[in-house]
């Protein structure tokens, strides 16, 4: 027969006890954690964009350089629930009321972006920012705390272009017809949710966006490894992001028009989640094929093929009304 130390089997059955318990209050704060993470990322949409853009507040204007065809001007806007979103603004140096558009392609890109947009005819060009006032470049282990701080300034994407609609609409160098909504990259997924909600747009312009972000996410992972780790990655990120999912917003442009323009030849957006968004709205839509690789800022000749296309795109806009 085994024999113990003296004072073993107490031993063993307090270690057994206290492991029960410490099991238990693992569940318990994983249960809690669980929870208010749940209420964290709790987001009622479509409701919960318009209550977080509230009013137009304040606007802070301050002229800079401009070119012989556009003023330019520095914009501030501030929303009564107490935040703000930078941009830059383009004006037609002859008077007269003309018609607008907004366009967003990143963080602190409003200026780039608005002055990237040459229309054939005049518009009002409004540059946003993202409303993010964080660091643009954050390493994996700065980005993972504050992912949720990220995550509520993409939500805070759309109500600042409703804000930005509620600024054009004071001017009275702008017509009544509404704004051409321009997206690039990223925030071609962010406009297609703005332009689906609000009523006020005119023509939604998608360039190199798509629908899914689960597999738009996994496309740009690739240095994940393994397979596995990264799928979960692109899921937890797609969940996170479900608010702002184009697919569930692309039907309600219409009756304005859809337009998508994509490169046949791009790695960060598959074809697979283009055709998604285009299948996903309702026409009037259009999809322009472009036999090129993603857009990028450091590819000067491949950015202005791009910006070619829209360019025709929105002198065909303007042609149709």
């Amino acid at each position: 027969m085994a024999t113990h130390p003296t004072g073993a089997g107490p031993v063993r059955r307090r270690i057994r006890r206290y492991g029960r318990w410490a099991a238990v209050v693992v569940l318990v704060a994983v249960a809690v954690a669980a929870v208010l993470l749940q209420r964290a990322i709790s987001f009622d949409a479509p409701e919960e964009f318009w209550q977080q853009k509230g009013d137009l507040a304040a606007v802070e204007i301050r002229p800079v350089d401009g070119d012989s065809l556009y003023e330019a001007f520095h914009v501030e806007l501030a929303s009564s629930v107490g935040w703000r979103v930078r941009g830059h603004l383009r004006v037609p140096r002859r008077a007269g009321r003309w018609p607008s558009i907004i366009v967003i392609g990143g963080v602190n890109t409003g200026r780039m972006a608005a002055e990237l947009i040459n229309p054939e005819r005049p518009y009002v060009i409004l540059g946003l920012d993202y409303p993010w006032e964080g660091s643009t470049e954050l390493t994996w282990w700065e980005f993972l705390p504050r992912v949720l701080a990220v995550r509520h300034a993409m939500l805070l994407t759309p109500p600042a272009i409703f804000l930005a609609i509620d600024y054009l609409q004071t001017r009275q160098d702008v017509d009544a017809s509404g704004p051409v909504l321009v997206g690039a990259s990223f925030g071609a997924q962010l406009i297609t949710v703005a332009g689906a909600l609000d009523e006020r747009a005119g023509t939604v312009l998608s360039i190199y966006g798509g629908g899914d972000y689960a597999a738009i996410l996994e496309a740009n992972l690739k240095d994940v490894k393994p397979a596995l780790l990264r799928r979960l990655v692109a899921r937890t990120g797609a969940w996170l992001l479900a608010p702002v999912e184009p697919l569930d917003y692309a039907s309600l442009i219409a009756p304005r028009p859809l337009i998508i323009i994509n490169g046949s030849r791009d790695d960060r957006v598959p074809l697979a989640c283009v055709e998604a968004l285009y299948d996903a709205a309702q026409e009037p839509k259009q999809l322009v094929w472009l036999d090129e690789g993603h857009i990028s800022s450091r590819d000067p000749a491949l950015l202005g093929r791009v910006l070619d296309a829209a360019t025709r795109a929105l002198a065909r806009h303007a042609e149709s009304e």
